[in-house]
């Protein structure tokens, strides 16, 4: 019986342990997304920023961020959330 509660612990643990973590952002960070096919972590810290400045400027452009949005003084990735990120 020993055993079966020792097994039975093991994988609820599993299961807790396997949920996504929630990200609380900052009153001044704006996170938005990546295109779909882009996974940040894989392009490293320095080439996924320099990926979501080039994404911001153009989501500017066609307005598919809100006017709010110009002015940014930062625009980073956050690669575990895979969320680009303009702080303003």
């Amino acid at each position: 019986m020993k055993n079966l509660l020792s097994v039975g612990a093991v994988i609820l643990l599993g299961v807790v342990g396997s949920t996504c973590p929630a990200f609380a952002w900052e009153p001044h960070e704006h996170p938005f997304d990546p295109a779909s096919d882009v996974w940040l972590h894989d392009l490293g810290q320095d080439g996924a920023n320099q990926y979501c400045r080039g994404r911001y400027n153009d989501l500017l452009k066609t307005g598919d961020l809100p006017p709010s949005a110009r002015g940014a003084n930062h625009v980073w990735a956050h690669l575990d959330a895979n969320k680009c990120v303009y702080n303003k």
